[in-house]
């Protein structure tokens, strides 16, 4: 999936993985970063899904309830 430029800029791959990285909890949801970035949620679910496709992060759905979201292994160490 490639990445769109304007959610690149909105949303930087570095602040997001800051963000989960100083979270209260090592999995963050969606609407945690999407309310910490003032962004809808879809939007928010859309740049994090590309983070996810670029390895950056991981993911997992909890049915009915929405998406939780990681950092990847690979990731946290580079780091």
């Amino acid at each position: 999936m490639p990445s769109d430029s304007t959610s690149d800029d909105r949303l930087p791959a570095e602040a997001i993985v800051e963000s989960i990285r100083t979270a209260p909890m090592p999995v963050v949801n969606t609407r945690y970063l999407a309310d910490e970035y003032g962004v809808p949620l879809d939007e928010m679910g859309d740049r994090l899904a590309e983070l996810a496709a670029d390895g950056v992060l991981e993911t997992h759905e909890i049915e009915g309830r929405g998406r939780i979201w990681w950092l990847s292994l690979e990731a946290d160490l580079r780091e």
